[in-house]
């Protein structure tokens, strides 16, 4: 297995990119497909200090794909000035039905961070992690940004 990526935060754009991981709300997670062809969908995450932990449906493409092939990339939208890039390549672990457990350790900075969203789909954070229980923890084993 690839070795974890570590963040410098000394340098602007691994700086910038952190920034941005702990404020985007949206990312898009990329996966192969079982017909080879890349899989992209928009997600919510929260960046953990070292992994981005995002909650998915059990029966998803998504979560299909990275049951066949762990490696997966997270793409952060270009930022306000259209010329952000920030892309993580990373290698994927699943945790099926592990939204109760991760609800206890994460429940209250996920709900901080999509409380609004979540009412306007009307969902708590219990029913979110219920529902939305297999968990992905993404490591990131590189970084394409400038």
């Amino acid at each position: 297995m690839t070795a974890p990526f570590a963040f410098d935060p000394s340098n602007e754009v691994h700086a910038r990119t952190l920034a941005r991981l702990d404020a985007e709300q949206v990312a898009w997670i990329g996966t192969t497909g079982r017909d080879g062809y890349p899989h992209a969908v928009p997600v919510w995450f929260l960046w953990l200090g070292d992994r981005a932990v995002v909650l998915s449906e059990p029966r998803t493409a998504k979560v299909r794909n990275l049951e066949a092939d762990p490696k997966v990339l997270l793409h952060l939208e270009a930022g306000a000035d259209g010329e952000q890039l920030a892309v993580l390549r990373g290698v994927a672990a699943l945790t099926p039905n592990g939204g109760p457990a991760w609800a206890e350790r994460i429940g209250d900075a996920y709900g901080a961070k999509y409380d609004e969203w979540m009412l306007r789909l009307g969902l708590t954070t219990e029913t979110m992690f219920a529902r939305y229980s297999t968990v992905i923890e993404i490591v990131p084993v590189s970084l394409i940004a400038w």
